[in-house]
């Protein structure tokens, strides 16, 4: 991790500002815009820098891995990995970077472990979760529960994640079949359990919560444990909800796959630096930027310490 690397954190950390190379160069003297232009476009690799620098002296055994995506709105045709994409968020189309992201927690500390664009034409977003959960698996990582919403759990995703030893709390679509029959016709009342066979013969135990339906594989939990589990999911809407409103996830004017993937892991390991202190002094991320933005920027800063000597 090089000092330029430090002062891009630093610009995201201590400002709102537009994350392009020239106004991030104008917060210290001496350097340029082309600097922190050949720094993002330089070879780099991002995912193990991120894990080996920011996240691997901070996880442990057990916790939560959680995937999800979201839409950075963009446009521009020359810019990496913009399309038309639906927003669930919005429920409508919209142009931006769809990225898919994980995470690690243990309820209250956030580790972002990597990211997978998607684009057109290429693998769809459950495969692009499937490389995730490959590369978490390979880091030796070993959840207590992976959580993901309807969308990720396919029968290739349940298969993966059970091959790995690991149980899942999930979603499921009032569509899905348990027990050869859909789960829409399963309970004619608000709410129900019960332990019955998915396609792919998983056997789970399911729980009608009003108009959601969990499952888990782990046949051992009650019902109110598999809702109090999965409730920890929010975590990674909150991380989004960090990335875009106080380190300029989406506010990256660069156009090719290099500068693009080098400006969001950035952004994430901008993100480790905020929560870690979050978690320090109890307070909260945005607690924190709300202090640091009445403050000089530094050219050392004190949040960066805890990480400098795994750099």
């Amino acid at each position: 991790m090089n000092t330029l690397m430090i002062f891009y954190m630093i610009a995201l950390i201590y400002r709102d500002t537009k994350a392009s190379s020239v106004a991030l160069s104008e917060w210290f003297e001496g350097v340029s815009h082309d600097q922190f232009t050949r720094l993002l476009s330089k070879a780099q690799s991002w995912p193990t820098l991120l894990w080996r620098v920011f996240a691997s002296n901070l996880i442990a055994d057990g916790g939560y891995l959680i995937v999800d995506d979201t839409v950075l709105e963009k446009f521009g045709k020359q810019v990496f990995g913009v399309y038309w994409v639906h927003s669930s968020r919005i429920n409508k189309a919209v142009k931006g970077i769809n990225v898919v992201l994980l995470i690690w927690t243990d309820g209250r500390r956030r580790l972002p472990l990597g990211i997978k664009v998607w684009r057109k034409g290429g693998p769809t977003r459950v495969v692009l979760a499937s490389k995730l959960f490959r590369w978490a698996y390979n880091l030796g990582i070993k959840p207590q529960y992976v959580l993901f919403d309807s969308w990720y759990s396919s029968k290739s995703i349940l298969r993966q994640i059970r091959s790995y030893n690991w149980h899942f709390i999930t979603r499921l679509s009032k569509n899905r079949k348990l027990s050869g029959k859909q789960l829409k016709y399963h309970w004619p009342h608000r709410f129900g359990h019960t332990i019955g066979k998915v396609v792919g013969g998983f056997e789970l135990f399911v729980v009608k919560d009003s108009r959601r339906y969990l499952a888990t594989s782990d046949l051992s939990l009650s019902l109110k444990q598999v809702k109090f589990h999965y409730a920890v999911r929010q975590q990674i809407e909150e991380t989004i909800k960090i990335l875009k409103s106080q380190l300029a996830w989406g506010k990256c004017p660069a156009r090719t796959k290099a500068t693009q993937l080098a400006h969001l892991h950035l952004c994430l390991m901008a993100f480790c630096v905020l929560d870690n202190e979050a978690v320090r002094i109890q307070a909260t991320p945005y607690q924190i930027r709300r202090s640091l933005l009445r403050q000089a920027i530094p050219l050392h800063s004190f949040l960066f310490l805890p990480f400098i000597s795994a750099a």
